[in-house]
């Protein structure tokens, strides 16, 4: 769905202030004490960012029938604001990463939901500047650039935004001028 300014942008502001909120959670109680467990879960769940946005981009935006037509809209026009409101994804990576660890491990649930936040972060910001932003060849960014661009023309390959490592481990890295795609 379109989404305005606010929405779209929503989440470059929900995320640090819930990463903030679960650190405060993390540390309110043990200090320092916690940085070791709550460090540990964020690196943890910074990687299994990585493997959900590559199943969550393949198989539920590609093939979901709730979300696939909001995809293929992006597809259509991928320079429009469409997405999911902030407060709906970002809570939903709360919901999903840090309720279920919290009774049993709060320190790590803290720790592991801030990791899949981060990760989340930087795939909104990669998906963002491949769309929006001047890259070049050269570019910290550009082979992530043409990655999604890939994927647009080919949208069975190029899952990965922020990473093509899932791609390469999943052989959905595509091909491109009859070599593989550098990523």
């Amino acid at each position: 769905m379109r989404i305005g300014r606010f929405l779209y942008f929503g989440d470059f502001v929900a995320i640090p202030a819930l990463m903030s909120g679960l650190a405060y959670l993390a540390f309110e109680g043990r200090g320092a004490g916690a940085a070791p467990e709550y460090a540990a879960l964020a690196v943890f769940g910074a990687l299994v960012w990585t493997l959900a946005e590559y199943a969550i981009h393949r198989f539920l935006y590609h093939h979901a029938p709730v979300l696939s037509p909001l995809h293929d809209a992006h597809h259509r026009a991928p320079r429009d604001l469409i997405g999911v409101p902030s407060f709906i994804s970002s809570g939903l990576v709360v919901l999903v990463g840090y309720l279920p660890l919290s009774a049993v491990a709060p320190v790590g649930a803290a720790g592991f939901a801030t990791g899949l936040l981060a990760g989340y972060a930087v795939y909104m910001f990669v998906h963002h500047a491949t769309h929006h932003m001047r890259i070049e060849p050269g570019d910290w960014l550009y082979e992530a650039r043409v990655r999604h661009m890939a994927h647009h023309y080919h949208e069975d390959t190029h899952f990965g935004v922020s990473t093509g490592f899932w791609d390469r481990v999943f052989g959905t890295a595509g091909r491109r001028r009859d070599r593989l795609a550098r990523t």
